[in-house]
């Protein structure tokens, strides 16, 4: 397995300020990473609008086994953005892939995309750092890990000729692969909604914006079950 937490020591306060020293060897943080210079910007977790913090650490299921499917349409996706060839994507790479799919993005927007994963502080997102993205996102059930880069990649790979749209039987393998036939219907509805036809009975097909406006309801309603949960009084 992918060790999650070992990229995550920028997300983290200073030993000091909330976390100890007991906690954070518990979480698999060493004293040597409590030394590097992401650990110095002591922002509580609490207010920490990142969301991949140790905090959310607790709610990591065990899906972060990316499957070879997956894993194949995700450095396609990678390739595709890289249009430098340089192994890194700047907000540029990326704004152009958005203005192609006709999701044009200011620049500060996609700034803070590549801020919730730059875990190396460059403004740039390398693929070890892209493949981590995912794996966080695909393995989180709370809705706290930040998921701008991550819709857009999801996106992508289910668009495989970049055509700016995509349809239930463009997404049906991933999804199967990563979620099994027992969930393949409900993931499908919340990209899709309960109409998966047009009206002229062909096979309907979404936009990036129209799946982006699905991804940040289903975010939502992650959320709020959250924060019920944490209400629900303790037996």
């Amino acid at each position: 397995k992918v060790r999650l937490l070992a990229s995550w020591g920028h997300l983290a306060p200073p030993p000091a300020a909330s976390t100890s020293t007991a906690a954070m060897a518990h979480a698999g943080i060493s004293e040597e990473m409590a030394k590097m210079p992401g650990f110095k910007r002591g922002v509580p977790l609490k207010n920490n609008h990142r969301g991949a913090t140790l905090e959310n650490s607790d709610y990591l299921t065990s899906k972060e086994n990316v499957q070879p499917v997956e894993l194949d349409a995700l450095k396609r996706v990678f390739k595709w953005l890289d249009t430098k060839k340089d192994e890194k994507l700047c907000w540029q790479e990326i704004s152009d892939a958005l203005v192609k799919l006709g999701h044009k993005t200011p620049r500060e927007q996609i700034e803070l995309w590549i801020w919730e994963v730059d875990d190396d502080l460059d403004n740039m997102v390398g693929w070890d750092e892209f493949l981590t993205m995912y794996q966080r996102c695909i393995s989180d059930t709370t809705g706290m890990e930040p998921r701008n880069l991550f819709n857009l990649a999801q996106f992508l790979m289910y668009d495989k000729e970049q055509a700016g749209q995509i349809s239930v039987e463009q997404t049906l393998q991933i999804i199967f692969v990563r979620h099994g036939r027992g969930e393949l219907d409900d993931e499908i509805r919340e990209i899709f909604g309960d109409k998966q036809k047009a009206d002229d009975g062909q096979e309907l097909k979404i936009s990036f914006s129209q799946f982006l406006y699905k991804a940040n309801e289903r975010l939502t309603k992650m959320r709020w079950t959250k924060k019920e949960v944490s209400k629900a009084p303790r037996k």
